[in-house]
């Protein structure tokens, strides 16, 4: 589709077309997960979708893309995660022994802070390294800020 002004009625089919290629891989992502082939998704989406086969084609490829970075990814976050949790322990160490004073807090205030830090790391990593052994991917957000707002919010509530 070529806009050749900036019609309302052109930007709103254009807007459609992407919100139904966004949901065609997302959809295409899923399933490729789940292990089924790629011709067969690419077969199944323009019955689902009510698009062509380049558009089908380019929405499995874009997840296939999508899962093949996230699997590469895994154990470089695995390794940014384990360094985060040795600089939080030799804060902790530090302010522990009197190295450091906290500047803003007192030192217990700190010191608690800089635990649930090291929790929240080591489970981080403890999810990371669950998912490397499983040869699984961590959960994909589609969307923009409020699909990720509305996760993070659902998230804290389900955690403890």
């Amino acid at each position: 589709m070529k806009i050749v002004s900036h019609d309302a009625s052109q930007l709103r089919s254009l807007d459609e077309l992407m919100r139904v290629f966004g949901s065609a891989k997302r959809y295409a992502f899923h399933r490729l997960l789940e292990g089924r082939n790629a011709k067969d998704i690419i077969k199944h989406l323009p019955h689902q979708f009510r698009l062509n086969k380049r558009f089908a084609e380019d929405a499995v490829l874009l997840a296939q893309s999508l899962i093949s970075s996230q699997r590469e990814l895994l154990p470089m976050r695995l390794e940014d995660v384990q360094a985060k949790i040795e600089k939080t322990e030799k804060k902790i160490d530090d302010y522990h022994h009197g190295r450091k004073t906290p500047k803003k807090v007192d030192l217990p205030t700190c010191l608690g802070g800089l635990h649930r830090r090291l929790e929240k790391w080591k489970s981080k990593e403890a999810e990371l390294r669950r998912h490397l052994d499983q040869g699984t991917i961590p959960r994909v957000i589609f969307g923009g800020k409020q699909n990720f707002y509305k996760l993070s919010s659902i998230k804290s509530v389900l955690l403890p």
